[in-house]
């Protein structure tokens, strides 16, 4: 397992990631009909318009497996809202579902933290949908659940839960 920085050269495998994950963590919460229809190309697109901006408080980070291949993602920066006690905010973190379990979730999780730390961020949080097995992922790394809210995903109504970490040192 390598953890690096991402470039814009990763946004393919980003964007495969992040389709494929979607694909598996969310069948049977999100409807097999809005699962069908995510392309890759339109994560390409997503993706290269996040590398573009000019955001110097968002970092990404890859993980590699022993090929070298591109199996995991996560990103995160300042918190996009306001309305919350935190600072910081956890964007995204997939893996493919294979690499699931195996410590690279952790590993991901870690390095966003540390960026994050060195930045002189002190609090956490991330959006989970609710129905979501890896749910407890969060929990297990010290999370806890402060809020919740209904999203609309496609034809879906779903409930996202507000998890967050009270101190980051």
């Amino acid at each position: 397992m390598r953890i690096r920085l991402a470039t814009i050269d990763d946004v393919p495998e980003i964007a495969h990631v992040h389709v494929e994950s979607w694909k598996s963590t969310y069948k049977g919460i999100i409807s097999d009909d809005y699962l069908s229809k995510l392309s890759i190309e339109s994560g390409i697109k997503k993706w290269l318009w996040v590398f573009n901006r000019s955001n110097p408080d968002e970092v990404i980070y890859v993980v590699e497996n022993d090929e070298g291949t591109i199996v995991g993602f996560a990103n995160g920066g300042k918190c996009r809202s306001e309305q919350y006690d935190y600072d910081a905010e956890l964007y995204s973190i997939y893996l493919l579902e294979e690499y699931q379990g195996l410590g690279f979730g952790k590993a991901l999780f870690s390095a966003v933290v540390d960026h994050l730390r060195i930045h002189h961020y002190q609090t956490l949080m991330v959006w989970v949908l609710e129905k979501n097995s890896a749910i407890n992922f969060y929990y297990r790394l010290g999370a806890k659940a402060f809020t919740k809210k209904d999203i609309q995903i496609g034809h879906d109504t779903v409930t996202e839960l507000g998890l967050g970490w009270d101190d980051l040192l």
